[in-house]
């Protein structure tokens, strides 16, 4: 491990560790969509990859909050307790930090048929 340290550090930004969440969370069935009703950088014509996430990282170890909208119909617990799995594997396995923590808030129900238009 010293000849490792002898080449330097190295540090993943917060957003980067938003973004593996955020495509971790939208690759949970349920999950329809992420944060709230929209952001500055949707105005601006830029998409977030990170938006409906919140990344605290110290000491290796993360605490991550998602926000998300769920598909109608669905179990919110069950669909909640499958991405908090999905997001803190797919962190750790992608970065090596340890996650904590995954803070699921269900912010918002979409219809089946509005769901399919996204």
């Amino acid at each position: 491990m010293a000849l490792e340290r002898q080449l330097g550090d190295i540090s993943i930004d917060n957003s980067v560790v938003g973004t593996i969440a955020a495509i971790a969370a939208q690759e949970v069935e349920g999950v329809v969509s992420m944060g709230g009703k929209f952001s500055l950088g949707e105005m601006l014509g830029r998409k977030d990859s990170d938006r409906g996430v919140k990344v605290e990282i110290q000491g290796g170890r993360a605490v991550i909050d998602v926000d998300v909208k769920i598909e109608y119909g669905r179990n919110m617990y069950d669909a909640a307790h499958i991405l908090q799995k999905k997001v803190k594997d797919t962190v750790e396995q992608m970065t090596g930090l340890v996650v904590e923590k995954v803070n699921v808030k269900i912010n918002g129900i979409i219809m089946k048929e509005k769901a399919q238009e996204r």
